[in-house]
């Protein structure tokens, strides 16, 4: 009898593990829905790459996704809905590039503390604007005039944000001077750069689309060259010393989610950013869908903030 209720613990056992291992440790219940939080206001381009992002992310996981937009705050509203969530890999974020930059000039929340890295989701190049209209042709040519033409430049950013301590930086690294005109976003200071209102933007390549033929690229602050303007040079091809500015998108969740839970979100989220149906619709809005290990999206925002916060500092824009 002892021999058989002995088998019997043995099997059960056996069962329990196998179940165990049919999934990943701690993944998170894909039976209740996944919310995405965006920061941003429904309809631009991050809360759309979200929602074709959540689409494929449904298809395959059959989990259902609910965005969840909460604009405002210089970001700040969407980060207490995510720092307040359970972490239990059921509450994403969605990050882009503009809150490294709000973090270093507002220093309101810590990303790298508060929050825990999924992983990026897609990417696209900042590029150096001018108008069509004007004389340059290079960004010596902008320079040079820049040079020779002491307190005459006038560039368009949203004060604090990326476009602006890039553009902070590039004149510095060039012994440069120029007036920031700020605007409430990239569309905006484009428009003003297309009516020739100002030299000089660095904001977003796609935008070179809805502004073709008025607005015109002297570079691309990226690695490689982009599909959307080939013929127009990286920094680096041009020798400038100068950080790279890729208008990235990402994921995270809140601080103290399980290090396994991530683990698993990071395989699937890089599988769906695979598929076509993303990489296809990304690529119409002149984004490339790019994953990333959980790691290297918090070295690019550590490596981000290094080189920011002198800038905002001197700035000082902290009192936004």
């Amino acid at each position: 009898m002892s021999f058989i209720n002995d088998r019997r613990r043995v099997l059960q056992a056996g069962a329990a593990l196998a179940a165990s291992t049919a999934l990943p440790a701690f993944a998170q219940d894909l039976s209740r829905p996944l919310r995405i939080i965006v920061p941003l206001p429904a309809g631009g381009v991050a809360d759309n790459s979200v929602r074709i992002f959540a689409d494929q992310w449904t298809a395959q996981t059959k989990q259902a996704v609910t965005v969840d937009n909460r604009p405002g705050g210089s970001y700040m509203i969407g980060m207490q809905q995510i720092i307040a969530a359970p972490a239990d890999g059921n509450t994403w974020i969605h990050l882009n590039s503009e809150m490294t930059a709000a973090q270093a000039t507002f220093q309101r929340y810590d990303l790298n503390r508060q929050l825990a890295m999924i992983g990026l989701g897609g990417s696209t190049p900042g590029a150096i604007f001018v108008s069509e209209s004007a004389p340059w042709r290079s960004v010596k040519e902008l320079t040079d005039w820049i040079r020779a033409n002491p307190n005459k430049l006038s560039y368009g950013a949203v004060l604090g944000g990326a476009g602006h301590l890039h553009a902070a930086n590039f004149l510095r690294k060039q012994n440069l001077t120029g007036t920031v005109i700020a605007f409430k976003g990239g569309p905006d200071s484009m428009t003003a750069l297309a009516q020739g209102e100002l030299q000089m933007c660095i904001s977003a390549l796609p935008l070179i689309i809805p502004f073709k033929g008025k607005v015109r690229a002297l570079a691309v602050m990226t690695d490689q060259r982009s599909g959307l303007a080939p013929d127009v040079p990286t920094y680096k091809e041009l020798g400038l010393d100068l950080p790279e500015l890729d208008y990235w998108g990402g994921f995270a969740v809140p601080a103290g989610t399980p290090a396994a839970t991530i683990a698993s979100i990071n395989r699937t989220m890089n599988d769906v950013l695979k598929h076509s149906n993303v990489t296809s619709k990304y690529m119409a809005q002149g984004m490339v869908a790019k994953g990333s290990s959980s790691e290297a999206l918090t070295k690019m925002i550590a490596d981000d903030l290094r080189w920011m916060a002198p800038y905002a500092n001197e700035l000082n824009l902290r009192a936004g």
